[in-house]
């Protein structure tokens, strides 16, 4: 939503399309009817996909079987894993994740030689991941290619 600017005397104050009182110049959002002002700056769709796919990591390291389930299309999910089972899991994949998390008692990683491409609305992602931690009584230390 744009606002109005207006000059009064040496400053320039901005007027709120909104409420159409005046505000600061530098405000991000109206001090007296609270919309947004500022435009959100937008990352690189490249950053997006980055930080989508560093989300799922992370609900793996927090054990956080709810995240990982709305980051995916849960209808067209798939996934082969470093872990049994090493087939292809469809519909099943999700349900074996969550039962894995509850006994995951350790996990870390570290990503490194991102190479994302885009393609109209969809995006391709390499990236390596060290991975190491303990499940039940087992502790890994895995370098893969994903």
């Amino acid at each position: 939503m744009a606002s109005a600017l207006i000059r009064k005397g040496e400053g320039i104050r901005m007027i709120c399309p909104n409420c159409g009182k005046e505000v600061p110049d530098d405000a991000n959002f109206c001090k007296y009817c609270g919309i947004r002002l500022a435009k959100e700056a937008q990352l690189p769709i490249r950053d997006v996909v980055r930080n989508i796919l560093i989300r799922r990591i992370e609900g793996i390291r927090n054990r956080d079987s709810k995240t990982i389930r709305e980051l995916v299309d849960q209808d067209e999910y798939t996934k082969f894993d470093d872990w049994p089972p090493f087939d292809l899991q469809e519909s099943e994949a999700l349900e074996n994740e969550a039962k894995a998390l509850k006994v995951l008692k350790e996990y870390d990683y570290e990503t490194r030689g991102w190479k994302i491409q885009i393609f109209g609305d969809s995006a391709i992602a390499m990236f390596i991941i060290r991975y190491h931690g303990q499940i039940r009584d087992l502790k890994f230390d895995v370098q893969s290619r994903v």
